[in-house]
């Protein structure tokens, strides 16, 4: 009799349930088939973001592409590109003549180092104009947009060797740590694994042919109506400046091996060298710090590694309640030439005294 009313009970649960999952999936299957093929009547609905984390979700940059955008560009099978001021394959700089009898100061990085602003309001067309700077020094560019950590490092790597005793500004976006677990964003990427506490690289050789790669790597989402009621439901969670937010420890491990690795070639080599980290220039002034500055502060400090913050170079200068962000700023929170221009004075005052920053604040 008591086994009788237990499996009374299960069949009165399992029934409901199997009718829910069963409706879930069908669900699904139509969600599914109308996004990717009925473009028009879905158009809402088509927006990676709904499903997917752009800084840490390879499915985000498949789903770009497969709702209709172009892959990008991809001629440098290392990289996946270069910037035209920099020769593929050697990886030279094209302004590397003008250094002349100056000391070459190498500046990496991505979109903020590159700059957005016009050429004169850049790094280079700043600090090669000063007459403090220039008869010492000759800045080269080597700041590439869109490049994660990964990259900026490849590129060092295989670039640094070419000039005779250069001064170092290793750079980067906050940002680019979250960069360091995809394969890809707007096109194919390298990155590093960790393989027994080893970097080792992934992603090679980067396919000249983007349709093709992502043609080959659809998204493999399990479920889309899930992630999208997750994404809705806990949007916070899935922000990538949540410290909790997924995949963040293995950043952390990832770009620190790379960090640490840079530091330490450059100690080989014997260069002068500092690191130099931007944030969005909506950060400026702001606090909490996000977890990556509080990551990278420890991390420099337990390794002696000299820093400099850019936001700190402009707080040094710029009261808070005198700070307006719109005008330093030229687009999507890059620095325009006010904000480089200070930064470029910090550059300057570590090269005549050697003092980088110290994090007692």
């Amino acid at each position: 009799m008591a086994k009788k009313a237990v499996n009374s009970i299960v069949f009165k649960i399992a029934i409901p349930l199997i009718t829910i999952l069963a409706t879930i999936a069908g669900a699904e299957v139509i969600f599914r088939s109308l996004l990717f093929n009925c473009p028009s009547l879905m158009d809402r609905w088509r927006r990676p973001g709904l499903y997917a984390d752009a800084e840490s979700d390879d499915n985000y940059w498949k789903l770009r592409v497969f709702f209709g955008a172009s892959p990008a560009k991809r001629d440098d099978p290392l990289l996946g590109y270069v910037k035209p001021d920099i020769t593929p394959a050697d990886y030279y700089h094209r302004e590397a003549q003008d250094v002349g009898g100056r000391k070459p100061v190498l500046l990496y990085g991505d979109s903020f180092a590159q700059g957005v602003a016009p050429p004169r309001d850049r790094f280079e067309g700043i600090l090669n104009a000063r007459t403090g700077f220039n008869g010492n020094y000759h800045l080269l560019n080597y700041g590439v947009i869109g490049y994660g950590l990964d990259q900026i490092y490849l590129l060092y790597s295989k670039s640094v060797g070419h000039y005779a005793d250069p001064v170092v500004i290793f750079s980067l976006l906050d940002g680019d740590i979250d960069r360091c677990v995809l394969s890809m964003r707007e096109g194919q990427k390298p990155y590093f694994l960790l393989n027994e506490g080893r970097l080792e690289l992934n992603g090679l050789p980067i396919e000249s042919d983007q349709n093709r790669f992502f043609s080959q790597r659809p998204p493999d989402i399990g479920c889309y109506l899930c992630n999208l009621a997750w994404f809705a439901v806990l949007p916070n969670r899935l922000d990538p400046n949540y410290p909790a937010a997924p995949r963040t420890s293995q950043k952390k491990r990832i770009a620190q091996a790379i960090l640490l690795e840079a530091a330490n070639d450059l100690r080989r080599r014997n260069l002068r060298y500092v690191f130099l980290v931007f944030e969005g220039m909506h950060r400026t002034w702001q606090r909490p710090l996000n977890w990556r500055i509080s990551f990278l502060s420890d991390l420099f400090c337990r390794h002696g590694i000299p820093h400099i913050w850019a936001r700190r170079a402009i707080e040094r200068r710029v009261a808070r309640n005198e700070f307006h962000e719109a005008d330093y700023v030229v687009e999507d929170q890059h620095p325009n030439g006010r904000a480089n221009a200070l930064v470029a004075d910090r550059i300057t005052d570590w090269l005549r005294t050697g003092e980088a920053d110290h994090d007692d604040d």
